[in-house]
């Protein structure tokens, strides 16, 4: 099932689900792939650059496809993952450039934009006390609605994506999802197959 999203859209795919059908088959009017190294900064500058090309300097929607964790959206990578193999040496993880608590004020940069919702389709965003109280600065920063989920999420793969989900539309949510209100107030909330403003 996928859920339809009014124009115009914004679709920001992270580098992790850029493939050869542009990043999980989803695509919106305007629908951007994030390079590696992307940060916070970049992910406000490409909203703010969306925005101003569209009419009256409006995005109805803007969908942020990256992976997350309960407070943090990872848009980019610092450092990769080191794995030289089993018994070959120390594993490292991967350090993310992680859009928190801590940098969430960037999005004040959006108020002089029209922008309706921002919908996370991010793992676990929401999840906890951090996850709900990044989604609410966030969208007292930017002064529009945010949408995240609280559990892990799931896409199709890209190909059926392409073949069955037309352009506009997102794949739905997995359990639990909220919306948060400009003024900071949370509500539960049901997209799943709706036509959402």
């Amino acid at each position: 099932m996928s859920l339809r999203l009014q124009g115009p859209s914004l679709l920001l795919n992270s580098y992790a689900f850029t493939d050869v059908f542009g990043g999980c088959g989803m695509f919106m009017d305007i629908t951007w792939n994030c390079p590696k190294t992307a940060t916070v900064k970049d992910v406000v500058n490409w909203i703010g650059t969306a925005c101003g090309q569209s009419p009256g300097k409006r995005l109805a929607n803007i969908v942020m496809n990256f992976h997350g964790d309960p407070g943090q959206v990872h848009v980019g990578e610092a450092s990769p993952e080191i794995f030289p193999g089993p018994g070959k040496g120390v594993w490292v993880p991967a350090e993310f450039n992680d859009i928190n608590i801590k940098n969430v004020g960037a999005f004040a940069a959006l108020r002089s934009y029209t922008i309706g919702t921002i919908w996370f389709h991010s793992c676990a965003l929401a999840g906890g006390q951090a996850g709900k109280q990044f989604c609410r600065q966030l969208a007292l920063n930017a002064q529009c609605r945010v949408v995240a989920p609280e559990e892990i999420q799931t896409e199709w793969w890209a190909l059926l994506n392409v073949l069955f989900m037309p352009q506009g539309c997102i794949d739905d949510y997995e359990g639990k999802v909220y919306l948060w209100l400009p003024n900071g107030d949370q509500r539960d909330f049901d997209p799943n197959g709706g036509n959402w403003l």
